[in-house]
């Protein structure tokens, strides 16, 4: 494994069960103006490319998922339950081996049991993805 540098701000995240386990190590800064909690971001390596060496759309979507969820989870005294109803992805340009690839998100509606976020994922300066994604909160699971 290649260690790579961190930009400064970022972390470790603590988003590492489960499936999320297998697509990281991710990095976690918290937001300068309150659009969100968080920004969420990865340094890309060759088990996230396909094989091209392009970051796979499929990490792409899975970043812009896991930011807008955690971020919609975090919004209220506790931690939330979230599942996406819809995702909805534009993919704009790509990433390769080595790029440092960051999610920021702004927050459409923050409460209740269904749940708005949008994304972008990116790469400096350049637009990678634009997504929007629908969330429930289920009441068994979650304080919506």
């Amino acid at each position: 494994m290649t260690t790579h540098t961190v930009p400064e701000g970022f972390m470790p995240s603590d988003l590492i069960e489960g499936f999320l386990v297998h697509v990281g190590p991710l990095y976690a800064r918290p937001t300068s103006d309150q659009s969100a909690s968080f920004i969420l971001a990865f340094r890309a390596e060759a088990q996230h490319a396909n094989r091209y060496g392009v970051v796979h759309g499929g990490m792409l979507a899975t970043l812009a998922d896991t930011a807008i969820g955690a971020n919609l989870a975090r919004t209220g005294t506790t931690v939330e339950t979230t599942l996406t109803l819809n995702l909805t992805l534009d993919y704009i340009a790509g990433a390769r081996i080595d790029d440092w690839l960051e999610a920021h998100v702004v927050l459409t509606k923050e409460r209740g049991k269904v749940r708005f976020g949008e994304c972008e994922v990116r790469c400096d300066e350049r637009l990678l993805v634009r997504a929007s994604a629908v969330f429930y909160v289920p009441p068994e699971l979650g304080q919506g």
